[in-house]
């Protein structure tokens, strides 16, 4: 595992003693196992915490008892730390994030930035049609606006216990206008205050019931809107997991929609 400064610079990490350091800021890589690199996977961790915390789900095994770096090993792997006090935007009450909404927007627009900063990196490594964007809990949040308002047709999009940040103001969008991906990129743009346009990346969502953090039904609004927008979802409930990867399918349900979307 690697971690990689504001540059692109990179750092090998050996292996963390019973005594761990504090966590790395910067952004946390974990190159392919195998001997080529044919895709990249960008995750967002959720709020108040580190994209060297968030790799730590790629020791987790699926059922046939392999990592996803074992199961993907000419996969890329980027972790991300957000910025703004390891928090990819501000909000008021994670439970009713429309409550006081705009405190999110300068810390999106930020975060956006610095996403597509990431993915425009990559880009020179790989096409960007083999590059998938995603992440947890807010940094899900994040991810699915910086899809929605980039443009970028990238390969495909993950996310777990996920929202959508202003979403009575995307849900004011022109029904006449669904499926046309500038109109739909327009009004979030004026949102965002942004000046991208937006993509039908494929979309991977799931949600545990038992979350409490993020309500199931938050995940619901998620998955209803984007269908609504055009875009072809793959959407997973669980009865439990938490807030997180759900332990027992959910790297089973994530991988198979990555082998049939990317032909991997």
């Amino acid at each position: 595992m690697a971690t990689a400064d504001a540059t692109g610079d990179a750092t090998i990490m050996g292996t963390l003693s019973d005594e761990e350091p504090p966590p790395s800021k910067s952004t946390t890589i974990v190159n392919p196992l195998g001997a080529g690199h044919t895709h990249t996977v960008i995750f967002l961790h959720g709020r108040e915490d580190f994209g060297e915390y968030m790799a730590e789900f790629l020791s987790d095994k699926s059922s046939d008892g392999r990592t996803l770096p074992e199961k993907f090993p000419t996969m890329r792997w980027v972790f991300p730390t957000a910025k703004i006090r390891f928090s990819w935007f501000d909000v008021w009450d994670v439970r009713n994030p429309e409550e006081k909404k705009e405190l999110a927007i300068p810390g999106l627009r930020e975060s956006i930035r610095q996403i597509l900063e990431i993915i425009e990196q990559e880009a020179k490594i790989v096409p960007m049609e083999r590059i998938i964007l995603g992440g947890l809990s807010q940094g899900c949040a994040t991810a699915i606006l910086t899809l929605l308002s980039s443009g970028l047709e990238i390969g495909a999009f993950i996310g777990w216990c996920g929202w959508l940040p202003l979403q009575r103001s995307i849900e004011e969008f022109d029904d006449g206008c669904i499926g046309k991906k500038r109109d739909i990129s327009r009004h979030i743009q004026t949102i965002l205050q942004s000046t991208q346009p937006a993509t039908k990346t494929p979309l991977f969502l799931a949600h545990s019931e038992d979350d409490d953090i993020v309500p199931f039904e938050l995940g619901n609004d998620l998955h209803q809107i984007m269908k609504r927008l055009g875009f072809n979802v793959t959407r997973k409930k669980y009865k439990d997991g938490g807030h997180w990867i759900q332990p027992d399918h959910g790297l089973d349900d994530m991988c198979t929609f990555l082998e049939g979307v990317m032909n991997i």
